[in-house]
Order: structure tokens, then C-alpha cells, then sequence
């Protein structure tokens, strides 16, 4: 049976954030057509462009038009594609609801490239502020400096607004400008009635690719997604919330009791109170439409039907985390939900086949990278005196200690964590009783752009105790909308820099260095050892 917390959290995470945005949407839908966001020129497309990933010689540019047809990419290096070349093309479907991603080849490394993308094989005319991205570079020896912004969670009607995505725009316009970012969860919220611009419950594939449009194409996120490389990767709120299988043959799934008596008291239909697999069905392949047909290779892409989309087998052991590099950084993105089991035969986060990889890449970057993001949807550190239910590490216990043991086990130094999905910003600092000595570890968390924040922040929180790690201490907390800002390079002596952005600006800031005796944490204008940063908490 689960603590009374857990009903109790999830309770206020429906209360709190249906009364913050129920004046503001209460079953209302946001226009379908809207003329706020229009600094790039979006043609014929529905959402969209959408910059995917890239490597030192390609790039994956995703839209989603009206209607099935072909869509063609240019590509140039001037700023108005005057020197614009058909660059590749593909198709939009009728079964993959308009969506395509056209793979651009034969790029230069490191180059900045303009694009625009045509529904016709005609030359574009013209464009005056045309998108651009920039490829990897094509060396792990690259040192850099190279930097990308990270964040969690946004929802069209929320308190906060866009300014966070707002303050991302400013970045761009800077001569430091962001080279990627990473989405990292709860990118839409079709579980959401009231926030979500539906005004109800999803319930069907065309409900969940209308809350994407609606996200994507309604709000800032539209120039933000064609003007920088997305990584993107999934968390509870793409399906439903806190919902996780029963057992690991994935017959059936649940959601928290309380989401259904929620919903039964607002009169939501039968299929909005219980998540059948027709709904799940439907989530996954919004989600693939949108957040994978332009992400890099997974690592054991799961069984798909003959149109690319994944058919949720009962033995199918594959999963959707992928890895990628960029310069001296190696990142690993993790899937915590394809085989999520919470039920009468025990909880798991992820498979055995899942571990697997992630230790096998361990392995395989440890040396030849001296930075390494691991990406996780969920915190690994933060430890709610509230649970927030099935959604955090701290409710997988066992999972955990593996993953601490993992890294300590295997020495794997150079490691910081990537995490969101908590209405909470933090930096966090760990030392781990590795299997050579002390080994940190730092999390960097980025959440929300813009949701509801917990009414308490971090006074019902504390740090995770976890066997095998020796200390572990906040460097920085905040209350309110935020995303992440990292800054990597190579070299002889690696460093990251991180700091945690809000709409007014940055409030947190700090640097790690790569010293004789191993990596440490210094102040951004001292090289020399220091071991104390500047903290801000609100």
C-alpha cells in the first residue's frame, strides 16, 4: 500500500496547479491561430521547424505540416540563403500525422548553417532572418569551449508565463550563444485539463498531437525549437501522471488513485480516470512523432511497426535512451519510463537490458571522454519528505544504490547528472566511496520553464542518504521558473561551468576543474583549488 504522503502530494500537484491555472483556461482552448510568435517565417508547416539532432556532418530538421506531401531542405551559409542547395527531402504522412525529418548530409563540422524548409521543389526566395544551427565538431580532441542549455517542464497556461523561454531567446542572441539544448521532460502536460489547451483530458493520438501543436506552435517554443539542436527524452506527464506498469510484461499500467477521483468529481470521461493501452498507445506515438523522429540513434531501438513507430511488445526488451557526444563531452540519455513497474511484484525504473547499456557506455567513455552528462528525467539526490509518488529516484530505492554503485564501482570520474521534472532548481555536490578513492559527482537541476511551483520549495526536501556515498550537500536552491546554462571544454585541463538561468537572469554560478588530484569545484575566476562557490536561494 503506498504512504498516505504519496496521496497527499499527489493531491496537491493536482489542487495547486488546477487553482493557479484555472482562471486562466477552466476548459479553454488557446486559439488556433495566433500572431505572438512570428520572428521566423514558419510557410506551410503546423509546428514546426524543429532543429534535431546533429553531428559534424548532419543534421535532423523535423516539421509537421496540414497534410500528407513532401518537404525539402535548404541549406546555406549566408545569412539570407542567398547560397541556399537543395539539401535533402522527405515525406509527411497520413499515418505519421504530417510529421517528417529530413536528414541534411555532407555538412562541415563546426560550421553554422541557415535553413529554411519548402512544401515545394522550388528554389525559396529570400529570407531575411532565416533559422540556423550549428554542426558538432568532429573531434573529441575539440576543445571547445561549447555550451548548451537544459530544462524540464512546461505547460501553455501556467503562473509563470514564458519568460524563461524568453530569457533562452535573449541567449541566443549573444555572441556566446547556446550550441544545443537538451528537453528532458514533461515537455507537454495532455494529462493536464487545465493548462494543457485542450481543456480536457487527452485521450486520443489526435488530442495528444494537439497538445504538442499547441505547446510548440501557440507560444516562444516555436522560434526556440527552429533556432537551436534539440535532444529531447520523455518523462511521466507525456503519457499521464506519476503512471508506471503493473508488471514487466506491460499489460496493463496505472495511474495514482487520486488523479482518478480528481477527474471524477470534474465529470472526465472513463478513459480520462483509468489509463488503458489505447491511451498509452496513443502517448507513445505522439511522442515518437514528435520528441524521436529526430533524436540519434537509440541504443536498443524496441520492435516498431513498418512505419517506424513502436508497437510496446510484452517481451520487447528495447527502450528509448540514446547516447551522443560533443567534443569532450560524452552525454547518455536516459529512458525511465518504457519499463517503469510499480505493482504487486515489486517496482523497477528500468530493465535488465537497460542497466546494461548504461553500464557497457559507462565503460566504453570513462577514458576516452573527461566529461560525462547522464541525463535523467528524474532527480537522484533530491529526497522528498512528501514522496512525489512514482516520478523520483527516491521512490526506487534499490535503483538507486545500482546506479551510485555503477559509477563508484567503475572509478568513472567526471560525471554530473542532468535532472528536472521537480518544480526545483539546485546544483548539488556528492562524494561517492569509490573504488579508488573519493569520487564527485555533481547534479545539476532544471525545473520548471513554466508550471506551478511546490508552495513549500525545499523546506519538506532533503539530500537523498544513499549507501557507498560519503557526503553530499546543496551548493544552490531556487524557487521559481528556470532552466540550466552549461558551458564544457576540453584540453589539457577539462572544465564545465554551470549556471542556473531564470527569466531575470542567472542566480547561481559555479565552475569544476579537472586538477592533478582529480576534478573539483572552484569559483569561475579561480583555477587554483578553491573549494567554495557562490550560492543564491530564493
Amino acid at each position: 500500500m503506498r504512504p498516505l504522503t504519496h496521496h497527499l502530494t499527489t493531491l496537491w500537484k493536482w489542487l495547486v496547479a488546477a487553482g493557479r491555472g484555472r482562471a486562466q483556461s477552466d476548459a479553454k482552448s488557446i486559439p488556433a491561430e495566433s500572431t505572438e510568435h512570428e520572428a521566423i517565417a514558419h510557410g506551410p508547416w503546423l509546428v514546426g521547424p524543429v532543429v534535431g539532432a546533429v553531428e559534424p556532418h548532419a543534421a535532423n530538421l523535423w516539421v509537421r505540416g496540414h497534410e500528407p506531401g513532401p518537404v525539402y531542405a535548404w541549406v546555406g551559409q549566408r545569412h539570407d540563403l542567398r547560397d541556399a542547395r537543395l539539401a535533402g527531402q522527405a515525406q509527411r504522412r497520413e499515418d505519421g500525422g504530417h510529421a517528417a525529418v529530413v536528414r541534411i548530409e555532407g555538412l562541415e563540422p563546426a560550421t553554422r548553417y541557415f535553413y529554411t524548409l519548402t512544401s515545394s521543389p522550388t528554389r525559396p526566395a529570400l529570407v531575411e532572418t532565416p533559422p540556423s544551427f550549428r554542426t558538432a565538431p568532429a573531434s573529441p580532441r575539440a576543445v571547445g569551449p561549447f555550451t548548451f542549455v537544459f530544462g524540464s517542464c512546461f505547460a501553455p497556461h501556467n503562473p509563470f508565463g514564458e519568460g524563461s523561454v524568453h530569457r533562452l531567446l535573449q541567449l541566443l542572441e549573444r555572441d556566446d550563444a547556446p550550441d544545443f539544448g537538451l528537453l528532458i521532460g514533461d515537455q507537454v502536460y495532455p494529462d493536464q485539463a487545465w493548462n494543457n489547451g485542450l481543456g480536457r483530458v487527452a485521450l486520443t493520438l489526435e488530442d495528444y498531437r494537439e497538445v504538442y501543436r499547441i505547446a510548440w506552435a501557440q507560444t516562444a517554443w516555436r522560434e526556440a525549437l527552429a533556432r537551436l539542436p534539440w535532444y529531447m527524452m520523455w518523462d511521466d506527464h507525456e503519457v499521464d501522471n506519476d503512471w508506471a506498469w503493473t508488471t514487466q510484461d506491460r499489460i496493463e499500467a496505472q495511474i495514482p488513485w487520486l488523479n482518478r477521483f480528481w477527474r471524477w468529481l470534474r465529470h472526465a470521461p472513463p478513459e480520462a480516470r483509468q489509463l488503458t493501452r489505447r491511451r498509452i498507445t496513443a502517448a507513445i506515438h505522439a511522442f515518437w512523432e514528435h520528441q524521436l523522429l529526430h533524436a540519434p540513434r537509440l541504443i536498443r531501438p524496441p520492435e516498431t511497426a513498418p512505419d517506424g513507430r513502436p508497437l510496446l511488445l510484452t517481451s520487447d526488451r528495447g527502450h528509448f535512451s540514446y547516447a551522443f557526444t560533443y567534443g569532450p563531452a560524452a552525454f547518455y540519455v536516459m529512458d525511465l519510463y518504457s519499463h517503469r513497474v510499480s505493482g504487486p511484484y515489486g517496482r523497477a525504473l528500468m530493465n535488465s537490458a537497460q542497466w546494461a547499456d548504461l553500464e557497457q557506455w559507462l565503460l566504453r567513455v570513462r577514458d576516452a571522454y573527461p566529461i560525462k552528462f547522464i541525463v535523467t528525467p528524474d532527480t537522484v539526490f533530491h529526497h522528498s519528505l512528501i514522496p512525489w509518488g512514482l516520478a523520483a529516484w527516491t521512490d526506487f530505492p534499490d535503483d538507486r544504490r545500482r546506479l551510485i554503485h555503477l559509477l563508484a564501482a567503475h572509478q568513472v570520474d567526471g560525471v554530473f547528472l542532468l535532472s528536472g521534472d521537480i518544480h526545483l532548481g539546485y546544483a548539488l555536490e556528492a562524494y561517492l566511496e569509490g573504488a579508488e578513492g573519493p569520487l564527485p559527482v555533481w547534479e545539476f537541476t532544471a525545473s520548471p520553464w513554466g508550471q506551478a511551483t511546490p508552495p513549500w520549495g525545499f523546506k519538506l526536501s532533503r539530500i537523498a542518504r544513499v549507501p557507498g556515498v560519503r557526503h553530499a550537500g546543496w551548493l544552490a536552491r531556487w524557487i521559481g521558473p528556470n532552466f540550466g546554462w552549461v558551458r564544457f571544454a576540453g584540453g589539457p585541463r577539462p572544465w564545465v561551468q554551470f549556471r542556473l538561468e531564470t527569466p531575470d537572469g542567472p542566480v547561481y554560478e559555479a565552475r569544476f576543474v579537472r586538477m592533478r588530484q582529480g576534478w573539483r569545484r572552484v569559483q569561475p575566476e579561480d583555477e587554483q583549488g578553491s573549494t567554495h562557490a557562490s550560492s543564491f536561494r530564493r
